[in-house]
């Protein structure tokens, strides 16, 4: 997947909704993870389509799948934190 993409996904209400497909950034507590971001919605197809002539029409709501397994699932004091996230970057220079 490139880094910017697009899909039109059918929504629950019969409309239907564009989407922007990326990666998180690192500053991200999901760095590196499927991004899904909202852009638009439209009533029928044929406008989506017109509106975003590049975006994959989807037959179905798709997920980015992310996850929040690789966090800690204890609770840190702000020393901690630093010196988890350091470690994480591969800096030991704190």
């Amino acid at each position: 997947m490139s880094n910017t993409s697009w899909t039109i996904e059918p929504a629950s209400d019969n409309s239907y909704t564009v989407y922007e497909w990326g990666v998180y950034p690192r500053d991200s507590v999901l760095a590196g993870q499927t991004r899904k971001s909202f852009l638009n919605s439209f009533e029928t197809l044929p406008e989506a389509t017109q509106a975003y002539p590049k975006a994959d029409v989807m037959s179905h709501q798709v997920s980015a799948g992310n996850t929040v397994d690789h966090l800690p699932d204890w609770a840190m004091n702000a020393y901690e934190e630093e010196g988890y996230w350091d470690r994480l970057d591969g800096r030991d220079d704190y």
